[in-house]
């Protein structure tokens, strides 16, 4: 009886582990200004206008515009690619992953309507 008490109490100290190292140390990504032209336009040209811009973008996607880059966040289709595992064939992009600040700003964007300037 005194092992599987010694066994809960030791699964009851793990589970209380709290692993959300933003909400602990707070984020250091820096203070950005989440618009289009501020701050996602430069991170989209950097990164992703290389394959999904031109007369056939990779997987029909156009990321040249502010219009066609707030369609693909708002519906998703962006952001859902940009958290994927780099071993998953789909992530992006597809030469290394962004940083957590750079798809923090993306998603921030996107929660506040994705606005242009």
């Amino acid at each position: 009886m005194l092992r599987v008490y010694f066994i809960l109490v030791i699964l009851g100290l793990a589970a209380c582990r709290y692993d959300v190292e933003d909400t602990l140390y707070g984020s250091n990504c820096p203070d950005s200004i989440e618009t289009y032209e501020g701050s996602v336009q430069p991170l989209l040209e950097t990164h992703c206008t290389g394959c999904h811009s031109g007369a056939f973008p990779e997987s029909g996607l156009d990321l040249t515009t502010y219009a066609s880059a707030r369609q693909a966040t708002l519906e998703g289709s962006l952001l859902d690619v940009l958290v994927l595992p780099e071993s998953n064939s789909l992530s992006m992009p597809p030469n290394g992953a962004l940083d957590s600040c750079q798809i923090v700003l993306l998603q921030n964007w996107a929660a506040l309507g994705a606005p242009e300037f």
